[in-house]
């Protein structure tokens, strides 16, 4: 079935102009996601894990060896076990 406003095929691109579009599109939904905040929850649950953290490092730094939960990773060593 062909239309008058059937869509030209380039092999799989989008053209500038719709490129220009979806990133227009893409940014105001960003930006709107930005405007809504973290959660309350969110920012406890982030706080407790910090506490959480902040007492296996003091657990460590008393001898406590390689004691601390299992569950408990440092973002900061790109996910390996402390």
């Amino acid at each position: 079935m062909h239309t008058d406003a059937q869509v030209k095929k380039t092999g799989g691109r989008l053209s500038r102009e719709d490129q220009r579009r979806l990133g227009d599109i893409l940014q105001r939904v960003y930006d709107e996601v930005l405007r809504q905040g973290v959660p309350d929850r969110f920012k406890d649950l982030l706080d407790q894990f910090d506490k959480d953290m902040d007492a296996a490092e003091t657990m460590r730094g008393q001898g406590g060896g390689n004691d601390a939960p299992d569950h408990l990773v440092r973002a900061d060593n790109k996910g390996s076990r402390s």
